[in-house]
């Protein structure tokens, strides 16, 4: 959480509830949306100076903003210039497919068609999402942010070492898409693994 957060906070400035946004739109496969988890993530890093709050006030309600610091950078590109190590992605929905030879056969069959019923609408989820993403506005609304904030953009010309701002959020914009179409075909290929086990389920008991 964060690493997410710093890396939302790279870009522009944020308060708690647009962050939870985010999370709670694009980032549910990695880590929860409870307002309780990014507020405690926040507060550390606030803790850690690697972000920085400033309070406004908008529509009579007081509001707070998070931006992240040279410190909070250094840390997030320290850690995203380490290898990804993919194999070590947790999942502890898992152990249930683990011990599932605990449940009544009767039962098993069941919950493998929930499994990829569960699976196809989050596929579906996330190719919605692909296919409703524009790349050329997202381009065009990081390049006028950056450049209507100064600060922000010094810092990420900084940061990625390249002083073309659209080139800049272009690039980070096209991983983005990257990380979308390996969850899309991650998901793919849970559901063919799983609609096969689910055929062999079906034949023993024929």
């Amino acid at each position: 959480m964060d690493k997410l957060i710093l890396g939302l906070l790279m870009m522009r400035r944020l308060t708690a509830y647009e962050i939870r946004g985010i999370v709670r739109q694009y980032f549910q496969s990695m880590c929860s949306d409870s307002l309780g988890s990014i507020r405690a993530a926040v507060n550390k890093l606030l803790s850690l100076e690697m972000i920085t709050c400033s309070e406004y006030v908008e529509r009579s309600i007081n509001k707070k903003q998070y931006s992240i610091t040279d410190k909070g950078r250094r840390s997030f590109l320290d850690w995203t210039q380490t290898p990804a190590d993919i194999a070590l992605s947790k999942n502890m929905e898992l152990g249930k497919f683990l011990f599932m030879g605990f449940v009544p056969a009767e039962n098993r069959l069941q919950l493998i068609t929930d499994i990829i019923s569960g699976l196809e609408k989050t596929k579906s989820s996330f190719e919605n999402m692909y296919s409703s993403i524009n790349i050329s506005n997202g381009v065009a609304q990081g390049v006028y942010y950056l450049e209507s904030d100064p600060e922000y953009r010094d810092g990420i010309i900084a940061a990625t070492q390249c002083t073309d701002i659209r080139q800049i959020t272009n690039d980070i914009g096209e991983y983005q898409m990257c990380s979308l179409q390996y969850e899309i075909d991650t998901l793919k290929f849970q559901i063919e693994w799983f609609s096969k086990l689910k055929i062999k389920m079906e034949e023993s008991l024929a």
